[in-house]
């Protein structure tokens, strides 16, 4: 029993010695723990990510920063998700679905041309789409609507209604929104 106890001390001081010598700072990373700021960025806030029950997450301190002028929204078909970039940064990040097999969304670069909180009817199924942001004038939009997980409409976008709002709330006329087949990320 000593013998296996000395064993296992000597594995644990050779291990600890290893451990110990590949730790040795640097220079400048010695003067930084001096400086204490390694200890200081231990308690800076990180970032926390609100996630809603939509499956769309929130990232308040990014959202924080909109001005409405700084924003874009960019979609992507593919992955059914939509984000709404502050500075080009992810602020919001939401499912969406896109048209439906036998329709189409547009692809491209958009401006939103018209935008309406409450009250707008679909001419096609006659639903009401709150939170509706039109695309370049086109007959399609961004809005609030139903997410079934899978690409159901007849070629709007729509969004979860929380996000909908968040989304209309932090945009204006003329903002920016890029339709992507795939988007490669911000």
């Amino acid at each position: 029993m000593r013998r296996v106890l000395s064993c296992a001390l000597s594995a644990s001081l050779i291990l600890g010695a290893s451990i110990f010598s590949a730790c040795t700072s640097t220079q400048d990373s010695a003067s930084a723990d001096r400086n204490g700021s390694s200890f200081q960025n231990a308690f800076k806030p990180k970032p926390s990510i609100e996630r809603r029950k939509s499956g769309a997450r929130v990232n308040p301190m990014v959202l924080s920063q909109s001005t409405r002028s700084n924003t874009r929204v960019v979609i992507d078909i593919a992955d059914q998700r939509g984000y709404l970039l502050v500075d080009g940064k992810i602020a919001v990040d939401t499912p969406v679905s896109t048209a439906r097999p036998g329709k189409w969304t547009p692809r491209g670069s958009f401006n939103m041309t018209q935008r309406v909180r409450t009250g707008k009817i679909s001419t096609i199924y006659g639903v009401e789409m709150p939170y509706w942001m039109r695309l370049s004038g086109s007959a399609y939009g961004v809005h609030a609507g139903h997410l079934p997980g899978y690409p159901a409409s007849a070629g709007c976008i729509r969004l979860p209604a929380e996000s909908a709002r968040v989304i209309f709330d932090n945009t204006t006329y003329g903002t920016r929104v890029n339709v992507y087949s795939s988007w490669g990320g911000a």
